[in-house]
């Protein structure tokens, strides 16, 4: 089995689904912003603070070209960001996981969108959600509806692979 990568706009359950799908499927889950922050020794929005976004990005950079050359068959989740600024096409089957903005909002904590610093102010955030929904689209070789229940979304997965 490929790869299955799953993208989508942050809080749209990349992580919550990956885990699930992986755990159901018996493969490897990786997540990217967790790999990248044990790396580093950083939260996501530390990093971002203290080193910056371009020094974010080189580290997906870094993690797409070791999931090349490391790992097959597993399920991974990457950050919001990711298809954006790296081709992604090479590391598996790429599932986009589509929900409405407004949807994320309500999903999502207070304390949750602190911890993301490209949701701190939201109407900037609707707007790049609104960019990055266009690439999500043209990138994914699947798109799953993802404002349903965690089991609807996995069973659609796994009929598309």
């Amino acid at each position: 089995m490929e790869n299955i990568v799953i993208i989508g706009f942050m809080g749209s359950g990349k992580s919550s689904v990956g885990k699930e799908l992986a755990k159901y499927t018996q493969k490897q889950f990786l997540d990217s912003d967790l790999f990248i922050s044990n790396q580093e020794g950083l939260s996501i929005s530390e990093i971002f603070n203290s080193r910056g976004e371009a020094y974010f990005r080189e580290l997906e950079r870094d993690f797409i070209h070791w999931v090349q050359k490391n790992i097959f068959g597993a399920v991974i989740a990457t950050g919001g960001g990711m298809p954006i600024f790296n081709d992604i096409s090479k590391l598996g089957m790429v599932v986009y996981l589509k929900i409405d903005f407004d949807e994320i909002k309500k999903r999502l904590h207070p304390d949750e969108i602190k911890k993301r610093p490209l949701l701190e102010n939201m109407h900037q955030a609707k707007r790049l959600y609104q960019e990055r929904e266009r690439i999500y689209q043209r990138v994914a070789n699947k798109i799953v509806d993802a404002d349903a229940p965690i089991e609807k979304i996995i069973k659609e997965i796994l009929n598309l692979v």
